[in-house]
């Protein structure tokens, strides 16, 4: 039942994260067409100063309270007191480095910009802590109610203040409006009195001890290139940037980050059987790789219409580069599921270790990249450390349960022939898009490219598991998916129900 119960609460966090980038791109659709890429360039800069910060300042509390075993008040009392400290830390540090920020980049706007945003990830340290003990009972419907909320919140704020103001603030208003009120709504379906406690902080620092170093490192391996390309590119070309590397991950963030939760409760509960937890991971990693790689090479074949329709004619520079970040997330596509493996296991070094893996990859391979290419430098340089990365999350899967690299790379070799399949099947049929090219000339070129490529993959990925004997796994999930919709039956999960 754990693994049914899995597979459910992905579905419905997976649902409400394709609503929120859903609302996400009608914003983004919105703001393009009323603020400037400077503009975007510039909220990026503050949005890099304060994202490392928050990174540092990184309290795992969400994890710790899933894990215990007999939740107690005193364990919510004491994860909202860390909470709390983080916030009001938070807060006075960025306070401080604002003006020196500003300095950096010569650009007084920053001071109120960087202090503003603080705000985001102070208010989202605060959300009520009873939502772990939901989450631990693989009962999500809270999570996507606060989620969704919260981005309505902010549509309407960064949509109001940027058709009334025309002003750069509408996306940090949006940002901030945000966590405020997921804030809100999380006291509202998970009741909780705050109280001051810190009875149980010895469980919760064996967590924070490594993760907030991994988070540190982690945090500047994502965003020291936008504050590099800040320093030496200009607002305007930064923020096609930052908006084409948004814009990228919109697909991937919706469809694989809401899925290490459920995947989190459900390693857990199978803590101390190897056999099971690396089949679970195996038939889980399948599923995201069947999804997930034509998805992003799909993202990179049709990257012109896209552009055109959400951003517009003066966004077409962000083409090329959206068509290589989002092929930069391939090797990300295969690991997705290590992270909840990881922390199942307790074994939070491995974070630290891979961030800095990563640092070290990353910083010099960047740092020359953008001197010597610019932006391909570091899209480069990107795809070297996110292979490096995820192939060291690999090594870590096989120590853990057993489960080779080899294996959880050429496993789902049906949905990689599918997909060069598909390739081959869109790139004859794509139309070059010229300088007259209408809105509706991109909408076209998208239907036929997401048609022709959707037929193709799904048409070649079947066939192949029929000639593969039908073996259980990603494919069978998604026949007996079809198959329960047609018949208007409840659905069965094809999945291994001793996981």
């Amino acid at each position: 039942m754990i693994g049914h119960r899995t597979a459910l609460g992905g579905v419905l966090l997976v649902t409400s994260q394709l609503l929120n980038r859903a609302i996400d791109l009608g914003t983004m659709l919105v703001l393009a067409r009323l603020l400037h890429p400077g503009d975007f360039g510039l909220v990026a800069i503050a949005a890099s100063v304060v994202a490392i910060l928050d990174a540092a300042l990184e309290l795992p509390l969400y994890q710790v309270l899933v894990r215990v075993a007999d939740l107690q008040m005193s364990h919510f009392d004491t994860a909202f007191t860390l909470g709390l400290i983080r916030a009001l830390a938070l807060c006075g540090i960025t306070l401080l480095m604002a003006l020196p920020v500003s300095l950096t980049y010569s650009d007084p706007r920053l001071v109120l910009l960087v202090c503003f945003l603080s705000l985001s990830p102070a208010m989202r340290s605060l959300n009520s802590p009873r939502l772990a003990l939901y989450q631990r009972r693989l009962s999500f419907w809270r999570d996507c109610l606060i989620e969704v909320g919260g981005k309505l919140v902010a549509f309407a704020c960064a949509v109001g203040i940027a058709v009334t103001t025309r002003s750069y603030w509408s996306l940090p208003a949006g940002t901030v409006s945000f966590t405020f009120a997921m804030a809100a709504i999380s006291y509202m379906v998970a009741p909780y009195r705050p109280r001051l406690s810190l009875a149980e902080f010895a469980i919760f620092w064996r967590f924070v001890s490594w993760s907030s170093a991994s988070q540190v490192i982690g945090a500047l391996n994502w965003q020291f290139e936008r504050l590099l390309l800040g320093k030496l590119q200009s607002p305007a070309k930064l923020g096609l940037f930052t908006t084409a590397s948004d814009v990228a991950n919109i697909p991937f963030l919706a469809l694989f980050t809401p899925i290490t939760r459920p995947l989190l409760a459900a390693f857990s509960h199978q803590s101390g059987d190897c056999v099971r937890q690396a089949r679970s991971y195996q038939k889980a990693s399948m599923v995201i790789v069947m999804v997930g790689l034509p998805l992003v090479i799909g993202e990179s074949l049709a990257a012109e219409p896209v552009v055109r329709l959400v951003l517009g004619e003066k966004w077409l520079g962000t083409v090329p580069l959206l068509q290589w970040l989002a092929l930069s997330l391939i090797p990300t596509v295969f690991a997705v599921p290590a992270s909840s493996l990881i922390v199942a296991f307790d074994e939070m070094k491995v974070f630290f270790q891979r961030s800095a893996l990563e640092f070290c990859v990353k910083l010099p391979t960047a740092t020359i990249g953008v001197l010597q290419f610019g932006f391909a430098g570091v899209i480069a340089a990107r795809l070297v450390s996110e292979t490096v990365v995820n192939v060291y999350s690999m090594l870590a899967v096989r120590r853990l349960v057993g489960l080779s690299v080899a294996k959880q790379v050429v496993g789902p070799w049906r949905s990689i022939a599918s997909t060069v399949l598909m390739v081959a099947a869109v790139l004859p049929v794509r139309r070059p898009l010229g300088p007259s090219a209408t809105s509706v000339d991109a909408a076209l070129d998208l239907v036929t490219i997401g048609s022709v490529g959707a037929l193709v993959y799904a048409v070649s990925s079947w066939l192949l598991w029929r000639v593969s004997g039908q073996p259980d796994g990603a494919e069978a999930m998604a026949v007996n998916a079809v198959r329960s919709v047609l018949r208007q039956k409840p659905m069965s999960w094809s999945v291994d129900r001793s996981a």
